[in-house]
């Protein structure tokens, strides 16, 4: 009996949270009766990981899904080094290299930091349904700032905001702003072997969604894992840039995903598709936090302006209890939960640098962690609770 009232909890919190991600309207109970499998997946992990060492046990059961790396800039012998190597999708995390970029350019005296940009461009880039909410809280942000001067924000203020609310327009935005012959020398200057290059989040969506090809999941997703790399890339460029020039391409685009209300695919498809966006290793990730913290990522006066904008978390999230510093970039979606971040706790003042990867979760798992952002949680914990570290170190070197 026990053991039934448990399940009926965990499955009751899974449908709250899900009715709080989609709404509670009837469409949600569609969306829920078409994925009613895909929400039993994982679902034996939710009991077990109701605590941070019970993440624990998930990482070192799950290494495919999963990768750690915490380095510490002044003790080798503490860094944690979980499939560091491995490729995994990096999501918004990407955004780190416009952030470099967007820093380089104006410490060289190249970007104005203080241009206005209408908010209008930037509503251009925001696909229906992908991440809108993000999207509308970065604007009620720079509102309620009183930043916006006739419908128009500063450029530093559009950049920090992205990071914040993990705006995919404003990221769209920067890329075409940036321009992508700056952001491959700022990855030539980073001297990146892993990493791949970041491409615009309205291509990649539109690229993926089976809809706007009028198939469904399974052959279309066969035929974009058939291409080359090259030939993927291009295809996003190709569709980004149309979506921004043909306003008849744009509507069409529009209107096919305000009719399946984002993308025509399961919880699981929208999982597995991810694997197509740009991907990075932990452990290079990670180097590059090490040397942000060092103040030696391209220059000492880049390092500390990147700093600037990423150390939102230390004031937003009330760590300074617990840090002396701290910075991050977070990203959250379905079967995605990833991190990078550096900082220094206030109880051993040790400097850290870290990426940790949650990638191709279980679905019902995802919405476990998701709920609460149990990942970022664990990679602040990681840098001051030295009870966690000990507790993944002994289940990674089962």
């Amino acid at each position: 009996m026990r053991i039934l009232k448990f399940i009926g909890v965990t499955i009751g919190t899974l449908l709250l949270v899900f009715f709080i991600v989609f709404g509670f309207n009837l469409d949600a109970l569609v969306t829920l009766s078409e994925n009613s499998d895909d929400l039993q997946e994982g679902q034996q992990w939710v009991p077990k990981t109701t605590s941070l060492k019970g993440l624990t046990e998930y990482i070192a059961a799950n290494p495919e899904r999963v990768a750690v790396v915490s380095r510490s800039t002044v003790n080798a012998d503490t860094t944690i080094s979980y499939g560091g190597n491995e490729q995994h999708t990096m999501g918004t995390l990407s955004n780190f290299f416009l952030i470099a970029t967007y820093a380089r350019l104006v410490e060289a005296d190249s970007l104005d930091p203080d241009e206005l940009i209408p908010l209008t461009q930037i509503d251009r880039y925001q696909l229906p349904y992908i991440d809108a909410s993000n999207h509308t809280d970065a604007k009620t942000s720079l509102t309620n700032k009183g930043v916006l001067r006739e419908g128009k924000a500063p450029l530093d203020a559009l950049v920090r905001t992205a990071l914040v609310f993990n705006d995919l327009a404003i990221s769209d935005y920067l890329f075409y702003k940036l321009g992508q012959d700056n952001i491959s020398t700022t990855f030539e200057q980073l001297n990146l072997q892993h990493t791949d290059h970041p491409l615009p989040f309205s291509g990649l969506y539109i690229t993926i969604n089976p809809a706007v090809t009028g198939t469904t999941f399974q052959p279309h997703f066969e035929t974009l894992t058939a291409m080359s790399e090259q030939a993927f890339q291009d295809t996003v460029l190709a569709n980004a840039r149309r979506y921004q020039s043909d306003s008849l391409y744009y509507k069409k685009i529009s209107d096919t995903f305000k009719a399946a209300q984002g993308l025509s695919m399961q919880f699981r498809h929208r999982r597995d598709a991810l694997s197509l966006f740009p991907q990075s290793t932990a452990s290079e990730l990670s180097e590059l936090m090490v040397r942000l913290q060092q103040n030696e990522l391209i220059s000492p006066a880049v390092s500390k302006r990147i700093k600037s904008i990423m150390d939102w978390p230390y004031e937003r999230q009330s760590l300074n209890s617990d840090f002396t510093y701290y910075g991050a970039l977070y990203d959250n979606r379905m079967g995605l939960l990833n991190g990078l971040d550096y900082g220094a706790s206030t109880y051993s003042e040790e400097p850290f640098g870290q990426a940790v990867f949650f990638d191709s979760l279980q679905v019902a798992f995802w919405f476990h962690m998701s709920s609460t952002l149990m990942h970022q949680d664990y990679q602040q914990r990681l840098m001051w609770d030295p009870a966690l570290r000990e507790a993944t170190m002994q289940q990674i070197n089962k």
